[in-house]
């Protein structure tokens, strides 16, 4: 045996015959671990269990709205005379007064649907809080299941009795909804991706629900052919496989010092601290000056005439097309299914695209990297980048208590992003182009001109991910969760607003033969939206956030609106 000495190599060389098992190189199975990372990061985990739950929740939207049509027929010849057309005619639907009544009941659903969301926003909410995102998840999607079986019932029932037992249904959707999952999953993505990529993956998280949506309508309009309960029955069976997907590989948060765990930054405690956040804050500028910024209360009402506008955009289309064009099921979820596969596209690969390509050009053009300030009131890109020390003759020793107060600070690197401002500019441009479309679909006179529509449509869908990211900028990072139920919150509201008040437009229009000038009423209020969102801006750059107090109220002026 040789002797070992300060120049023997530490991994001596092995020839081919020596018996000794060759070295692999290490780098194969290193990509393959950082490949497999990659694929399974809690951010796709996430938009996993997005699309499982919106693929499970669309196999029942389509068909829903011709079980309602159905019901509602059976209802009308159940309270009508004698001389009423024959039950026998194949096109015993076919009557104003049952397309005007469909729409009606189609609309109380989504009504009672978004009250029922509203309140369980704040449910779920409290129950992040508790519990977290994961079992969150898992008590919104078994709920789901219940709610869906219900609707089995409903179902085989059918008529009168049959719509009063769905519209019943709705009243477990107060403990878990579809609005309160969707919370969960926003709420995830922002406690385990970095800031500057919450648009991005928020984008993305509605293009996988956009997805599943889209082959949920696919799946739903062929299962209502076979049989109408089929797409009830697959639903519940789906919401059982995404429960136990949950409870297994939703991500949990990171176990650090996070903002919320600063004591000097409180988020508001209570029921309705969703609320809470969207009052103006009290900002002290550069100059020491303490004003009241509005930027959170135009961005939400600017949200909600969005929503208001958009929203009914895909019941109408449903409602329009199968009372003008004579769609099924079948050709109402291609039509559906089409529209939500190219949003679902978009979102997911063109938007983040055009998020990063529009920062950058913001950035460049406006020839500063002055940013918005943090809630300690530091900025979060300087202005000037301090040279970094080469020698050791040059290091400084460091300040008493500086290394314990670095310890609970983020690095720069988390926080600062791209000129995000480009994410509000996209938002309201976005709603530009929807209220066009949507004006547009109003001049439909073939079949083939809706799926013209559904197929532009998508591409004016970046405003909701491109609204969370705003209010996720505009506020600290211990208000985030708050501020994403309060933002879900509004949307909410416009949904149902928009639901009750365009099913009743609908309704009027539709007895009188002119359904289609409901498509203009959509664009007139994408035009209000826009307008009242050109009015909200970001906080000042290196404005600090105050606490209400008795000493800043002497100096708050609360008629400004930087």
């Amino acid at each position: 045996m040789t002797a070992t000495t300060e120049r023997t190599p530490l991994l001596g060389s092995r020839s081919p015959g020596d018996g000794s098992l060759p070295l692999k190189p290490r780098c194969l199975s290193s990509r393959a671990t950082r490949a497999w990372a990659s694929v399974f990061s809690p951010a796709n985990r996430i938009l996993m269990a997005g699309f499982l739950v919106s693929l499970t929740l669309g196999l029942t939207q389509v068909p829903i709205i011709y079980v309602f049509r159905i019901m509602t027929c059976d209802a009308f010849y159940a309270d009508a005379d004698a001389n009423a057309n024959s039950p026998s005619s194949p096109d015993r639907c076919a009557r104003r007064e049952i397309d005007a009544a469909t729409a009606s009941q189609v609309s109380l659903l989504g009504m009672s649907t978004s009250v029922c969301g509203i309140v369980n926003l704040f449910i779920c909410g409290a129950l992040i809080h508790r519990v977290g995102t994961r079992w969150a998840f898992v008590c919104q999607t078994g709920l789901l299941g219940v709610r869906v079986a219900c609707q089995i019932m409903a179902v085989s029932v059918g008529g009168k009795n049959g719509i009063i037992l769905m519209q019943a249904t709705q009243l477990v959707g107060i403990i878990g909804g579809p609005r309160g999952y969707m919370l969960v999953l926003n709420t995830a993505v922002a406690e385990v991706v970095e800031r500057r990529r919450h648009t991005a993956v928020f984008g993305k998280l509605q293009g996988a629900l956009m997805m599943g949506t889209a082959g949920g309508y696919l799946l739903g309009g062929i299962l209502g052919d076979a049989g109408i309960q089929m797409p009830f029955v697959t639903a519940v069976g789906f919401f059982i496989v995404a429960t136990i997907y949950g409870a297994i590989f939703m991500p949990t948060p990171p176990a650090t010092k996070g903002d919320s765990a600063d004591e000097s930054h409180k988020a508001p405690a209570g029921f309705l601290a969703p609320i809470k956040v969207l009052v103006p804050p009290r900002l002290r500028l550069e100059s020491g000056k303490v004003v009241r910024h509005y930027g959170l209360v135009f961005l939400s009402l600017g949200v909600f005439f969005g929503v208001f506008a958009t929203g009914y955009a895909p019941i109408l289309i449903q409602m329009y097309a199968t009372s003008r064009f004579r769609f099924g099921t079948t050709e109402n979820g291609i039509l559906m299914s089409g529209n939500s596969l190219i949003r679902g596209v978009f979102l997911m690969f063109i938007f983040p695209k055009l998020i990063d390509i529009g920062r950058s050009w913001f950035a460049s053009s406006s020839g500063s990297t002055t940013k918005r300030a943090n809630p300690e009131g530091e900025p979060l890109i300087r202005e000037e980048r301090e040279t970094l020390p080469t020698n050791p003759d040059e290091l400084e020793p460091p300040a008493p208590g500086l290394v314990h107060s670095e310890e609970s600070t983020k690095p720069a690197s988390e926080e600062e992003d791209d000129d995000s401002t480009f994410d509000l500019s996209f938002l309201r441009w976005s709603l530009v182009v929807d209220g066009i479309v949507t004006s547009i679909s109003a001049w439909a006179t073939e079949g083939w001109h809706m799926y013209l529509a559904a197929f532009l449509l998508p591409f004016a869908s970046g405003s909701a991910p491109a609204a969370k990211g705003v209010i996720t900028e505009m506020c600290p990072p211990y208000l985030r969760q708050d501020a994403l139920s309060a933002i879900t919150l509004v949307e909410s509201a416009a949904t149902l607003t928009t639901q009750g008040l365009f099913g009743l437009i609908y309704a009027a229009l539709s007895t009188i033969g002119h359904a289609n000038l409901t498509f203009f009423c959509n664009g007139g209020l994408a035009v209000v939206a826009v307008c009242i969102l050109s009015l909200a801006h970001y906080p000042p750059a290196n404005s600090t956030r105050v606490e209400d107090s008795a000493d800043d109220d002497r100096n708050d002026e609360s008629d400004g609106n930087p």
